[in-house]
């Protein structure tokens, strides 16, 4: 309802003189018109100035409640009203509260804006130490990798390999040979031939 509909119903109970009607979260009507539903401006709450204290009461008293009618198919036709007479208050009482609403509003959102932009520089510096420790343990790896592949080149290196031109068969066959074990004569015990006596008998 705007603030002229809402002048206009509660025109006939007094003389009225400033309306104020208080929007909805714009998140609430986002997610309301993302949902299909209405898409006009609602108000969540509003004030009514009275030019007399007696009118406001009366109107209070008798329309609280109740209905808001009007002409039949009207949107707010099957509404009740639900009014309250604020003993004491003054307009500036409302702007006051209105500013201190706002501050507060805006106060909080800043916030919010802070906590979000802080979670968001954390989560970039962690993404970026995640990178550095993963760069640095590659290259640890690739140092080891690289330290192991050179002691198995000099390892070979010390191995003594075949000759040019011959194989590993070949090279095995060059190096196994028959021994045969030597026999040693007794000659005291040999029997010796009987012309070899006859000479040595004449020698001696």
């Amino acid at each position: 309802m705007k603030p002229s509909a809402l002048r206009s119903l509660l025109s006939p109970y007094g003389s009225l003189g400033r309306v104020f009607l208080a929007p909805e979260d714009a998140a609430a009507r986002a997610r309301r018109r993302r949902a299909g539903g209405n898409k006009r401006l609602l108000f969540t709450e509003g004030w009514v100035e009275f030019a007399r204290k007696r009118e406001a009461k009366a109107a209070c008293e008798l329309l609280n409640g109740r209905g808001m009618g009007g002409k039949k198919g009207s949107f707010f036709r099957d509404d009740l009203w639900n009014l309250v007479y604020l003993r004491g208050f003054k307009w500036h009482n409302l702007t006051e509260q209105i500013a201190a609403e706002n501050a507060e509003r805006t106060s909080r959102m800043r916030a919010e804006i802070g906590k979000a932009a802080r979670e968001n520089g954390e989560f970039v510096r962690n993404v970026e130490r995640a990178k550095a420790l993963g760069g640095m343990a590659a290259k640890r790896a690739s140092k080891r990798k690289a330290a192991g592949d050179d002691d198995d080149d000099g390892d070979e290196g010390d191995e003594p390999g075949p000759g040019p031109g011959t194989t590993v068969e070949e090279e095995r066959r060059a190096r196994s040979f028959r021994q045969v074990r030597g026999v040693k004569k007794d000659v005291g015990t040999e029997e010796q031939p009987a012309d070899v006596a006859r000479v040595l008998s004449k020698i001696f």
